[in-house]
């Protein structure tokens, strides 16, 4: 039997513009999925690079928390006695010379960031220039990592990288917040704080950076009271 070619049906206009459509739509979504799957991929990545720099900045604070700050630790002209003061044989002014913790308590550190363009060279040693402290070195080389978007992305003045430090101490003479369960004086707990994203994506770490330990012989804070475990002050406000 016979056919008359003249009765197949095709495919109308109508129906093909309603067929591109409707791969035009899908197209659309796979390609939205596509950029919000780099999107994610890119702030993950950030976010693990903020993790490793967090704990970077709190190793270095721990690690050098019996060096000095603004001056070489092995210096024959220090003089540390046995209640922690520092001094200097030569009868300098020895006031602003502290222990790294105890410089962060009255410098917080905050990085200055570069958020409206990268920097085009990256300093190949970020130790070229050398103080004769390890702390400043510290310092310097946490500037110049955030300074240069070495390895995080800046994408807005929202956006803040900063270490503070805080004393907490059983006697109110002795640190700035007041604890029951320290007994040490005082003892050094370091926060550092990024905000990345546009300042949308906040993380803490908060970290013991360093300790000075309460001893027997040392006098009563005044208007102290004598309590079980040392002498307890009076409460702070």
């Amino acid at each position: 039997m016979k056919k008359s070619k003249f009765k197949i049906s095709g495919l109308s206009i109508l129906e093909a513009l309603v067929s591109t459509a409707i791969v035009g739509i899908g197209f659309i979504a796979i390609l939205q999925m596509t950029n919000f799957s780099v999107q994610s991929i890119d702030r993950s990545g950030e976010r693990t690079k903020a993790n490793y720099l967090t704990e970077m900045i709190a190793e270095d604070v721990i690690g050098s928390k019996n060096s000095l700050y603004g001056i070489n630790s092995d210096s024959e002209d220090l003089q540390i006695r046995g209640d922690g003061t520092i001094s200097l044989s030569g009868g300098g002014d020895a006031t602003g010379i502290r222990k790294f913790s105890d410089h962060l308590v009255q410098n917080a550190w905050s990085a200055g960031l570069n958020c409206r363009g990268g920097a085009n060279q990256f300093q190949e040693n970020i130790y070229e220039t050398q103080e004769v402290d390890a702390p400043r070195n510290k310092e310097a080389k946490w500037n110049l990592i955030f300074a240069e978007n070495r390895f995080l992305k800046c994408l807005s003045d929202n956006e803040i990288k900063r270490l503070q430090m805080f004393t907490i101490c059983r006697w109110a003479s002795c640190g700035e917040f007041q604890s029951e369960n320290v007994f040490d004086e005082p003892l050094y707990i370091g926060r550092v704080e990024m905000r990345l994203n546009d300042g949308k994506k906040r993380k803490y770490l908060y970290f013991q950076s360093d300790y000075k330990i309460k001893r027997e012989n040392e006098q009563p804070p005044v208007g102290g009271e004598q309590g079980e475990g040392g002498m307890i002050g009076t409460p702070a406000g």
